[in-house]
């Protein structure tokens, strides 16, 4: 018994198996070696692909201030950012695009007085405010290209000129940009 090897020795040394494991390891050195292959080309493939920046339309919004009132046109809108991408055309602002708009006004009155906010002629205005010295209100509505936007003004026992604006703010962003717009 003493030349005899124990049973685990025999089976490792047995010549058949030991093809298998060389031909195992060797498989699986080819499959690592192709894995490391393919990381890479992808690396190199993603470093040397043009480098083209995500194409976002252009949201349109505006931020439209509103501090005095004239007796004729009521609040005067003005916007003191250029790169804006909606305009204020005669006190109003025109709506380019058709969609969902996120709506904000927002004020602060020296006066009581009436405020609200329309879109279109003879319709049911965005807001409505009536003998308030405070306005702070916010909303989401669809409006069509050709829509204007505008304050309507109603003071009570006194001028429109009288009443003095701090922080009045009329905020208007378009909820799905790019979408059926006219320009």
């Amino acid at each position: 018994m003493e030349g005899v090897q124990p049973l685990d020795e025999n089976v490792r040394n047995a010549p058949g198996l030991r093809f298998q494991t060389h031909k195992l390891m060797l498989v699986a050195s080819v499959v690592q070696g192709l894995g490391l292959l393919l990381c890479l080309i992808y690396i190199c493939l993603h470093f040397h692909a043009p480098q083209v920046p995500p194409q976002y339309p252009p949201i349109r919004s505006i931020g439209a201030q509103f501090t005095k009132c004239d007796n004729e046109k009521g609040f005067i809108l003005t916007s003191p950012f250029k790169e804006e991408t909606m305009k204020i055309q005669n006190n109003s602002i025109p709506i380019p695009c058709d969609g969902f708009y996120l709506i904000s006004l927002k004020g602060y009155f020296s006066q009581e007085l009436s405020l609200s906010l329309h879109y279109r002629k003879n319709r049911k205005p965005l807001f409505s405010h009536d003998k308030v010295t405070f306005v702070d209100s916010i909303t989401v509505a669809s409006l069509g290209f050709k829509d204007k936007v505008y304050l309507n003004v109603t003071t009570h026992n006194t001028s429109c000129a009288d009443i003095q604006v701090n922080g009045g703010e009329l905020i208007l962003i378009h909820q799905n940009p790019d979408r059926f717009c006219a320009e």
